[in-house]
């Protein structure tokens, strides 16, 4: 148990790094077409997780205190009160571990397995700085076949308000696996698969990796591999991140073969 929840924890640091460098604030050189894909629209689609990785780096410390029957009190910050099924947590405009001050309120609960451990998670006006997030994420970890690897599955259903009053939804699924090179950590690698839909700015976004995006995570900045396809209000496009070369450049295919480079760098 604890191996998979530490090794959830390397999970967690990963993925916060292959979001923070994924896509530029806008592309240079838009496509003149009656409907386009920015790469901050991107960015927004790949960035959801990011917004609640605190969050969720608290909920398997907590986990994990259920797990060995430890108790789970921060004074002045939060209480975990707990069961046999689970536990929930109120926050108190606080900050965990230098987060940012976190308030409201979250159940979780859980089941465990020889292979895995599997908890569901269920946000209620629960805020992160500026940000407030409502919903419930399915999380469910294993240990990979691969020596050193692991892998966890989100099923996401959830809003977050963002600071300037702007909502995001997602829904779906998202498979995460890291694996971890043990005599260089640089060579360390993550990669995300999936399907999801994701709902922002009055667009609706469905997204498909028929490829898993993939990074060298600590040795590369950028997104590295992958193709991703991606739906704007019925306007599909495919998002090729490359074949592995650590650059800032994605190639975005359009429907009528239209193609454009864009570049990943903020």
């Amino acid at each position: 148990m604890n191996k998979l929840m530490n090794s959830f924890k390397y999970l967690l640091v990963g993925m916060t790094l292959f979001f923070a460098f994924s896509c530029s604030d806008d592309q240079e050189n838009p496509v003149v077409q009656e409907q386009t894909v920015s790469s901050t629209e991107v960015k927004t689609i790949l960035d959801v997780d990011s917004q609640s990785g605190a969050i969720d780096e608290i909920i398997t410390d907590l986990f994990e205190n259920g797990q060995s029957g430890k108790s789970a009190k921060m004074e002045d910050c939060y209480i975990a009160e707990y069961s046999d099924t689970g536990y929930s947590v109120t926050f108190d405009d606080c900050s965990v571990d230098g987060s940012e001050n976190i308030s409201g309120s979250l159940s979780v609960t859980y089941k465990v397995g020889e292979e895995e451990s599997a908890f569901t998670a269920t946000y209620t006006g629960l805020s992160v700085g500026e940000i407030v997030i409502n919903g419930t994420r399915d999380f469910t970890i294993t240990e990979g076949s691969e020596q050193g690897s692991f892998s966890f599955a989100i099923v996401s259903d959830m809003s977050i308000k963002l600071a300037d009053g702007s909502l995001i939804e997602e829904s779906g699924a998202k498979n995460f696996t890291f694996v971890f090179d043990g005599e260089n950590f640089e060579n360390s690698t993550l990669e995300i698969d999936g399907d999801w839909t994701v709902k922002a700015d009055g667009n609706t976004y469905v997204v498909n990796i028929t490829t898993p995006l993939a990074t060298n995570i600590l040795s590369c900045g950028y997104v590295s591999k992958g193709v991703m396809n991606l739906n704007k209000n019925g306007l599909g496009v495919s998002i090729d991140f490359g074949d592995g070369t650590c650059d800032d450049v994605a190639t975005m295919t359009y429907p009528d073969g239209t193609t454009e480079e864009i570049s990943l760098k903020d």
